[in-house]
């Protein structure tokens, strides 16, 4: 009987995690293979297409690791950061298309955030009620709905975090082969998943070591356990490395090749940290829409950093904290506390700008880790630290509910009121703006047509991120693209006379072309295109104003062969 009521409560819990993650998802439920979840500047465009380029390359007999459909003409090693939920939903994708596969990928994780917190609370606080809370606390953190109105999935992939702490918790208290497989087993998903949650796994598992060590001092079996602990670390191991492993030597590989299409340069990585990605103190806990730093004002980007943790997380943990749960949430709390130091990166931020003492940045723990480990001199996204520290919390939550019913408040209704807390303030005191936009995926027909060479998408002066939807049109004519996926310019575009011009007159906001064009040039550059493989040119009619765009079109008459006019775009031939 207690079996099967234990069975009922999972499938409950896993229902409500089912339902509060489709609640997110509303805006694409009408045509989920057409809406994509995200804003249409951000990175929603480039992960539909990463979704796109695994299926295509697994479809072909290769790895997703190298490509020619972007750099043309060269291409390049190119590792999809999502690459794990990619394969999830390759069936998703086989049926409906990528569209499809990425909000199916949204969806499972997103449920899966709810019910890993959950399996992790469950065990650790021995309370239903109190880990259903931690599952809601934890699936509706700001930050995981902020990385979706990103459109940047792979981060989505938090479910696995808490599952494989479950797992070394688990073989903590009970080593063993079996233990020990499993908890390999969830920490090499856990990490193939996302390698900054892995890398929070393998923090968490530090603290996790000490603990036990400390406990086995002065125990007369301490041998026994020593040796029991072995084995199940041996076995732990292994399993780790047979999945975890291989792709991430596979994302090493076309990281650090010389023709990366995404690279990680040191200098490139640590401006990003210090001048893009700060994590502003007073944007965990100030509620309302303070986007702090604010990218629209500093780059002209629609991306939000969202770090908001929120009162009815932390009221109820530090309740806790202070009450005789405290020693058996202790453990958590410190967890969460080394996860805030990192989260701030490393230099404190406060109120939109760096805080300084006698002229200099004031240092945090984040900077001593980032020049002394390699691991953490690759990390340009220091706020992401808010997860750890958003599940560590939600963990100690759990323990709020038999607080409260030791002072007679039921365990649902003690749940009921703190998860509308939760998802409230989430959806309305945090800087996310729900319901969250979709954006349609669908591109012309005609673009499928074109073949027998590479595109460019003009107009080339618009953010990059929003360029990014060139690559809905790869997905219907599977073409090279000039584009990479960070470059704002391709080079070599400006390393040939006719389309350097082409971009010198898109750019230059004159109302007519130059008296006089040099037609030789002109004729020797395209002819040199056309030999390298270009082909075609799509002018996207409605991101130009009418005064920079027939300039542009007016040339491209003279020197192409137009092909098609419609739905906005204005397709020519190149023809050497």
């Amino acid at each position: 009987m207690t079996v099967a009521r234990d069975l009922g409560r999972h499938a409950l819990a896993a229902l409500l995690f089912g339902g509060l993650a489709l609640l997110v998802l509303l805006p694409v439920l009408p045509d989920p293979a057409r809406l994509a979840l995200g804003h249409p500047g951000n990175d929603v465009w480039n992960h539909v297409w990463g979704y796109w380029y695994v299926a295509q390359a697994l479809a072909q007999g290769e790895l997703p690791v190298e490509t020619e459909l972007l750099s043309w003409p060269e291409g390049g090693s190119l590792w999809f950061i999502d690459t794990f939920t990619a394969l999830l939903t390759l069936p998703v994708q086989w049926a409906w298309g990528p569209t499809a596969a990425m909000n199916a990928g949204l969806l499972f994780n997103l449920w899966l955030c709810g019910l890993g917190a959950y399996v992790l609370a469950l065990a650790v606080s021995r309370s239903w009620w109190g880990a259903l809370l931690a599952g809601v606390a934890y699936q509706w953190s700001p930050h995981f709905l902020g990385q979706a109105y990103n459109g940047i999935t792979e981060t989505l992939a938090a479910g696995w975090l808490p599952l494989a702490l479950w797992g070394l918790w688990r073989a903590a208290r009970s080593p063993g082969l079996a233990t020990g497989a499993v908890a390999g087993l969830l920490l090499g998903l856990n990490t193939f998943a996302n390698w900054y949650y892995g890398l929070f796994a393998f923090m968490a598992l530090a603290g996790l070591l000490v603990r036990e060590l400390s406990r086995l001092r002065g125990r007369p079996d301490r041998r026994l356990r020593l040796q029991a602990a072995g084995r199940c670390a041996a076995a732990a191991l292994a399993v780790f490395l047979v999945v975890a492993l291989p792709p991430f030597w596979l994302f090493r590989l076309s990281m650090g090749a010389e023709d990366a299409v995404v690279g990680r340069d040191p200098a490139f990585v640590w401006m990003t940290l210090v001048m893009h990605n700060m994590t502003d103190a007073l944007a965990l806990v100030r509620p309302g829409d303070f986007q702090s730093p604010d990218l629209k004002v500093l780059f002209d980007e629609d991306l939000m950093v969202v770090v908001y943790v929120g009162v009815s997380l932390l009221a109820p943990a530090l309740a806790v904290l202070l009450s005789s749960f405290r020693r058996r949430a202790q453990a958590w709390a410190l967890l969460s506390l080394g996860f805030l130091l990192l989260t701030l990166g490393p230099f404190l931020y406060v109120g939109g700008s760096y805080v300084s003492l006698d002229g200099r940045w004031i240092p945090l723990p984040f900077l001593a880790l980032f020049e002394l480990t390699p691991i953490f001199s690759r990390i340009s996204h220091a706020y992401r630290f808010v997860v750890g520290l958003s599940l560590g919390l939600a963990v100690v939550l759990a323990f709020v509910v038999p607080l409260l019913r030791e002072r007679g408040v039921p365990g649902w209704a003690a749940f009921a009121l703190l998860a509308g807390l939760r998802v409230g303030e989430t959806a309305l005191l945090s800087p996310v703006p729900l319901p969250l936009p979709a954006v349609d995926t669908r591109m012309p027909a005609v673009l499928a047509q074109l073949d027998g060479g590479a595109v460019l998408d003009l107009p080339v002066s618009v953010p990059v991120l929003r360029r990014s939807q060139y690559g809905m049109g790869q997905l219907l004519h599977g073409q090279p693209s000039p584009y990479g996926l960070n470059d704002p310019t391709p080079l070599p575009l400006y390393m040939n006379r006719y389309s350097r011009l082409l971009i010198e007159i898109e750019r230059s906001g004159a109302s007519s072309l130059p008296p006089r064009l040099p037609a030789l040039d002109l004729a020797a550059g395209q002819a040199a295109l056309v030999a390298e493989g270009l082909r075609w040119i799509v002018v996207h009619q409605d991101r130009l104003p009418d005064a920079r765009r027939a300039p542009l079109e007016r040339f491209l008459d003279l020197t192409a062969t137009p092909v098609y006019e419609g739905e906005g775009l204005r397709i020519y031939r190149l023809d050497g």
